[in-house]
C-alpha cells in the first residue's frame, strides 16, 4: 500500500493595522477643521485602509491651552492605542492631495519616529529667511532659544506629522509629556508650542527618520521665500498639486482651500 504525503503550504498574510489621527479642540476650530481640512484627511483614511479618528478634547494634563499641542504626542495613551501598528498623526491644518501613497508603505521605519525637516525648501533657503526675519539662524540657535537645550544638529523637526509606533514609542513619548507639560504651561515662548522639546528630545534619542519635504510641506515657509526673497510667484495650487500633506501652518491662506482643484 503506497502511502502518500501531502503538505500543505499556508501562507499567513499579517496585515497592518493603522490610524491616522488629528486633534482638534474648540467648537470654534472644529467647525473650521471640518470644513476645510477633515474631507481631504477622511478620503485619504478610507483609500489607504486606515481608521480614522478626530480626538476632540484634553487626552492628559490640566485644560490649559498652551498644552493642546503637547497632547499629540499622549495619542499612544488611549486605550485604542494597542489595535494599531502605527498611528499617523497629522496636525488639523493639514490638506491631503488624493494622490498620496500610502505613507506606511513608503518606508521602512524600523523603531524610528518619521518626522519631517523644517528647513524648507532647503536649509539654506531657511536660513536666508531667517536673517532677513531677523530671527535666530541655525538649527542650533533655534533649540537653545526655544526649549533652553543644546543639541548639535541642522535639523529642525515640525511635529505636524509624526508616523508613530504604539508599541515601540508610548512610553518615550509619555516620559516627553511628564517632563514638559508644567513648563510649557509657564513659558512665554510655549517652546514654540510643543516643537522644541519633542524635536530637542526626538533627535537626542536618534529616534528619527526623516521622510521627504512632501509629507509635511510647511506652505508658509515656502510661500515666503519664494515670494519674498526670490520674488518668484508660489501658487497655492501648484504647492498642492506637487506635495502629499499641505500643512497650512498659522492660518496661513485657509481662504484659499475652496478654491483648489482636487
Amino acid at each position: 500500500m503506497n502511502a502518500f504525503c501531502i503538505i500543505f503550504m499556508f501562507h499567513v498574510y499579517y496585515i497592518m493595522k493603522i490610524c491616522l489621527t488629528t486633534i482638534c479642540i474648540g467648537e470654534k476650530y472644529l467647525q473650521q477643521y471640518n470644513t476645510l481640512f477633515r474631507p481631504s484627511q477622511e478620503k485619504y483614511a478610507k483609500k489607504c485602509g486606515y481608521d480614522f479618528k478626530v480626538i476632540t478634547d484634553y487626552i492628559d494634563g490640566p485644560k490649559h491651552s498652551h498644552l493642546i499641542s503637547l497632547n499629540k504626542i499622549l495619542v499612544c495613551d488611549y486605550n485604542w492605542e494597542k489595535e494599531y501598528d502605527f498611528i499617523i498623526f497629522i496636525d488639523a491644518d493639514i490638506i491631503i492631495n488624493e494622490n498620496t501613497p500610502s505613507i506606511h508603505n513608503e518606508y521602512n521605519f524600523g523603531d524610528k519616529i518619521g518626522v519631517v525637516n523644517q528647513s524648507q525648501p532647503t536649509l539654506q533657503a531657511r536660513i536666508e529667511c531667517q536673517i532677513h526675519k531677523g530671527y535666530e539662524v541655525t538649527a542650533k540657535d533655534y533649540y537653545k532659544l526655544k526649549s533652553g537645550h543644546i543639541i548639535e544638529t541642522d535639523h529642525i523637526i515640525n511635529t505636524g506629522v509624526l508616523v508613530i509606533q504604539p508599541k515601540k514609542h508610548k512610553v518615550f513619548l509619555r516620559k516627553i509629556f511628564n517632563t514638559y507639560f508644567k513648563k510649557q504651561i509657564n513659558n512665554p515662548a510655549r517652546f514654540h508650542y510643543e516643537q522644541s522639546v519633542i524635536g530637542y528630545e526626538i533627535q537626542k534619542n536618534n529616534m528619527h527618520y526623516f521622510m521627504d519635504m512632501k509629507w509635511n510641506a510647511i506652505w508658509s515657509n515656502n510661500k515666503y521665500y519664494f515670494n519674498i526673497m526670490k520674488k518668484q510667484p508660489l501658487i497655492l495650487q501648484e504647492f498642492y498639486d506637487t506635495n502629499y500633506f499641505t500643512h497650512l501652518a498659522g492660518h496661513c491662506d485657509y481662504h484659499l482651500i475652496p478654491t483648489l482643484k482636487k
